[in-house]
């Protein structure tokens, strides 16, 4: 882990300060009741822990399950404990946060979560606590809004990652119909070069083309 203003954490850094809230938790007697605590994350602790194409990054961002018994007190001794970790382990106050969570409300977060514990993918899971990988195609469309915006070039390359594991698991490619229509998804049309640049760099990073992206 790095030190300074741009604190960023490793696979192992995440291991250790996740072992370390799971330790937390079975302290709170209201966080024991909701065990095991069902996460879902996105972004950078997916590039890290399970794409590996990023070294380390800046925090882990999550949704928590909306359905989670007392989920407002819930949330508010989660925070207790996590703040706990920061505060034993030196970290960063908001090293785990739920500042996602913004992008998914009401029912649509509740789909969502349940879509992606459907989806299978455990980036963390100890005794008390389990992280799950959104939905990818969530992911994606967020990552491709950013890149039509942002241009990053680590968004390009977290992006490029997610449709080889949506191909892997569905056995089939991506059409661009099917990926512009997840506009739906970010509430605004999504940019068609940015399609285009994925399309591209996705062919880069694994030698084909993951769909029929680079004909329109």
């Amino acid at each position: 882990m790095t030190s300074g203003r741009g604190v960023t954490f490793s696979t192992e850094d995440f291991h250790q300060a996740l072992l370390a809230l799971d330790s937390e938790i079975a302290k709170s007697k209201n966080l024991r009741a909701a065990a095991p605590i069902k996460l879902l994350s996105a972004g950078g602790f997916v590039a890290v822990t399970l794409f590996h194409n990023r070294n380390s990054t800046q925090d882990i961002d999550y949704i928590i399950d909306p359905d989670t018994k007392n989920v407002t007190k819930v949330k508010e001794k989660l925070q207790k404990a996590i703040s706990a970790v920061a505060q034993k382990r030196g970290l960063v106050e908001k090293w785990i946060n739920s500042r996602m969570e913004v992008f998914a409300v009401g029912e649509t977060k509740r789909h969502l979560f349940y879509d992606s514990i459907a989806q299978g993918v455990v980036l963390w899971q100890g005794t008390n606590l389990i992280i799950y990988a959104a939905k990818w195609e969530w992911s994606l469309a967020r990552k491709l809004k950013r890149i039509g915006s942002e241009r990053r070039h680590i968004d390009v390359s977290d992006a490029v990652e997610i449709p080889a594991q949506m191909v892997q698991q569905n056995g089939g490619p991506l059409s661009y119909e099917l990926v512009k229509s997840w506009n739906t998804i970010v509430y605004t049309p999504l940019d068609d070069a940015a399609i285009k640049q994925v399309a591209e760099a996705f062919v880069t990073r694994f030698g084909y083309a993951v769909s029929q992206l680079l004909e329109n």
